[in-house]
């Protein structure tokens, strides 16, 4: 009888872990609000275009070209503009971690993944680039020290997925007092119906659905 409450007592921990890091991941980041006057720079925010993403089963193919491609012309766009590209990756750290999303999710995104880069599609040669092990990229204070050290206070955002690490960012974003657009045509989700209620909750609270064109 003990050993089977060693075991029980083992699958309630596991799970117990298993549905804090859920919600670790999920939840976005706060802290100090931003003085808006003296960030008068914008910058173009990809985030997680990776291959072990962009590569995973179920995107539409017709929709990961175009986001690709949009993604690509924004970067251009920046690039004229004098913008800083900003890549955040995301990389699933600790072995604990590594194991459950070798169970779940094939392992992408795990730290050592071969696909763990940027999709070379993209050609990004970010000016910055940012790791975060949860969803939202303010979870890196080097990417909040580069956005204070270069005066940023817009982000335009770009990148996958918007129902999660989109969302998260931006959510973070303006927890923090940043202006946020979001460029829908840049942007992939893997649950589209849901994406449209992730918008339109995000313009509530503030972000604006408009690319570098708009």
């Amino acid at each position: 009888m003990p050993v089977l409450w060693i075991i029980l007592a083992g699958i309630v921990i596991a799970v117990l872990y298993i549905l804090n890091e859920i919600r670790r991941i999920g939840t976005p980041t706060t802290g100090p609000a931003i003085d808006l006057a003296a960030r008068p720079a914008t910058a173009l925010v990809v985030i997680d275009m990776q291959t072990d993403f962009t590569s995973a089963p179920g995107w539409d193919a017709a929709e990961l070209d175009a986001a690709i491609s949009n993604i690509k012309d924004s970067v251009r766009q920046a690039r004229e503009d004098g913008m800083p590209v900003i890549a955040i990756r995301h990389v699933f750290k600790g072995k604990l971690a590594n194991l459950l999303n070798g169970w779940f999710n094939q392992g992408r995104g795990n730290d050592g993944s071969a696909g763990i880069e940027t999709d070379p599609r993209l050609g990004l040669n970010a000016d910055a680039e940012f790791v975060k092990t949860v969803g939202d990229a303010f979870s890196s204070t080097a990417f909040e020290q580069f956005l204070e050290d270069n005066q940023i206070g817009t982000l335009i955002l770009t990148g996958l997925d918007g129902c999660h690490c989109v969302n998260k960012t931006a959510q973070g974003a303006l927890n923090r007092g940043y202006r946020v657009h979001i460029d829908p045509t840049a942007v992939l989700a893997a649950n589209p119906a849901h994406w449209a209620k992730v918008k339109e909750k995000l313009e509530v609270k503030g972000a604006e659905l408009r690319g570098l064109s708009a």
